[in-house]
């Protein structure tokens, strides 16, 4: 929610140049609080006291959609690639991205999804300041996450028999947080090994353990 004062020789006039200031079209996405309604000079002429409004402007969920179609393919044409959005879901504290390249959905995911990661917290950081915004926007494309979550759970279970067989631990290569919590919960149940992460920063690594 942002709030802002502004005087002008009319409450009307006062309305316009905040308008103006925060970039909207029209004042049907703000309230508006008249403090002053100001007093004109003798006989209509000149303003012998401005008016003053207090405005509010909900900037988190009404322009947050607005806000993220013009910043993705900003970014994106920035990186010379052809990509679309084909939808957004918006939920209470998440926004769900979908979006479609021809030809280059490989160059927009990277190796093991980073450079997928890397545009989702470039446009994060972008919208969420833009908009006042704290909800998590979550990038796909071509349903990438849904295949790397399977992928990662079936290789998760693969060397947790590994491990099993040959009694020694295995170290996987860095996930972020969200993969490193899927290899955790699926081997949780798993009697006969447990998991740990270790490292530090955000690309940190799981080692899957022989329970003693």
């Amino acid at each position: 929610m942002k709030v802002i004062e502004v005087e002008g020789r009319t409450v009307d006039d006062a309305t316009k140049k905040a308008l103006a200031e925060l970039g909207i079209a029209n004042s049907s996405k703000i309230n508006i609080e008249v403090i002053d309604e100001g007093k004109s000079g003798i006989f209509g002429f000149g303003v012998s006291r401005p008016a003053k409004i207090r405005l509010f402007y909900n900037t988190e969920s009404k322009d947050i959609g607005d806000t993220i179609k013009e910043v993705i393919p900003n970014i994106i044409n920035k990186m010379g690639i052809e990509c679309r959005i084909t939808d957004i879901k918006e939920g209470e504290s998440k926004v769900y991205i979908e979006l479609e390249s021809k030809n280059n959905s490989g160059l927009i995911i990277g190796r093991q999804g980073k450079t997928l990661e890397a545009l989702q917290f470039m446009v994060n950081l972008i919208v969420n300041h833009k908009t006042g915004s704290d909800k998590k926007i979550i990038l796909d494309i071509e349903s990438y996450r849904a295949k790397r979550e399977r992928a990662l759970r079936k290789m998760s279970k693969d060397i947790a028999f590994k491990v099993v067989k040959t009694g020694k631990p295995w170290t996987l290569e860095p996930m972020n947080p969200f993969e490193r919590r899927l290899i955790h919960l699926t081997l949780q149940n798993d009697s006969r090994v447990t998991t740990k992460s270790e490292g530090q920063g955000i690309y940190r690594k799981v080692t899957i353990l022989p329970k003693q």
